[in-house]
């Protein structure tokens, strides 16, 4: 399908979320975004704010093998990569069978993604940044994960070991979603009595491709190039200096925020996508 169709397909999905999820317009807009630049993306948020039913509704969109999983600290690895053969282990080899589980996705979702143990952290890290997994062969094989999305209640604390701060920085996109605040909101959610999204289309793994290819072609304009290196600069100043990993990613999110926005370059204005992406520490968001 050519790219234009498929971005109309990501523009009517974009204003049906929008329809029914009440004050979600800048998280279904990240969610979007972060499936086009094929990253990831962590919703940081209390109980009952709607993060589990927009990255369902995401994820119902979404042709292709979906894996989800609610972590507790009880959560083993078997749960998300999949059992030991137990065929293999007669012959001496340790290998999983990971057959409907997270390596064979191309859509995951991760509910209380810190609460996650390390032995399972340690393997998703490889998984979400180099798309790579090794069932126990030796053997590292692609996975055709294209988006992960998580959820939170809250953020990892800075204590709480080097597992969680690298599996934080693995999401490119995070950002907190507050209750609802508006009286128009509040009216809204009281007294209208659905508010499952109803999408009208559906997306292939191709066609979510072919618009990440776009995208990704999406060329940068003087003045936006500028604006970027000015950002830099100014957090900097303020004492945040995102990581080169996310400096570089920063680029391909504008493209992709510029695509979904039907821009034929970027501009300055895309750039605000990056105030999701350009801190490394919770503390630090405020700034950007």
């Amino acid at each position: 399908m050519p790219a234009d169709k498929v971005r109309e397909k990501f523009s009517q999905a974009r204003k049906e979320l929008s329809a029914s999820l009440i004050e979600r317009d800048e998280e279904i807009d990240l969610v979007l975004t972060a499936l086009l630049a094929q990253e990831h993306v962590l919703l940081v948020g209390p109980p009952g704010c709607g993060k589990s039913l927009l990255l369902d509704s995401l994820l119902s969109w979404t042709g292709g093998k979906k894996f989800s999983i609610l972590f507790t600290r009880f959560t083993v690895p078997e749960e998300c990569f999949g059992p030991v053969s137990l065929t293999a282990l007669k012959e001496d080899k340790y290998v999983r069978v990971t057959t409907g589980k997270l390596p064979e996705a191309d859509f995951v979702f991760c509910d209380e993604l810190f609460k996650a143990s390390s032995a399972v952290l340690n393997t998703l890290l490889k998984i979400l940044n180099e798309r790579v997994f090794d069932a126990g062969d030796g053997v590292v094989r692609k996975v055709p994960l294209k988006l992960c999305v998580a959820a939170s209640n809250e953020w990892a604390s800075p204590d709480t070991g080097k597992e969680l701060a690298a599996i934080s920085d693995r999401f490119l996109f995070r950002k907190v979603v507050r209750p609802i605040m508006s009286r128009v909101g509040r009216e809204s959610l009281l007294w209208r009595r659905r508010h499952d999204p109803v999408l009208s289309t559906t997306v292939t793994p191709d066609e979510v491709h072919a618009a990440h290819t776009a995208a990704a072609a999406v060329p940068w304009g003087k003045d936006a190039k500028q604006a970027l290196e000015a950002i830099l600069v100014e957090l900097a100043k303020e004492g945040v200096r995102p990581g080169d990993r996310r400096q570089f990613k920063a680029v391909g999110a504008a493209q992709a925020y510029a695509w979904l926005n039907d821009a034929n370059e970027v501009r300055s204005e895309h750039l605000e996508v990056l105030a999701h992406v350009l801190w490394d520490a919770p503390e630090e968001q405020p700034e950007v």
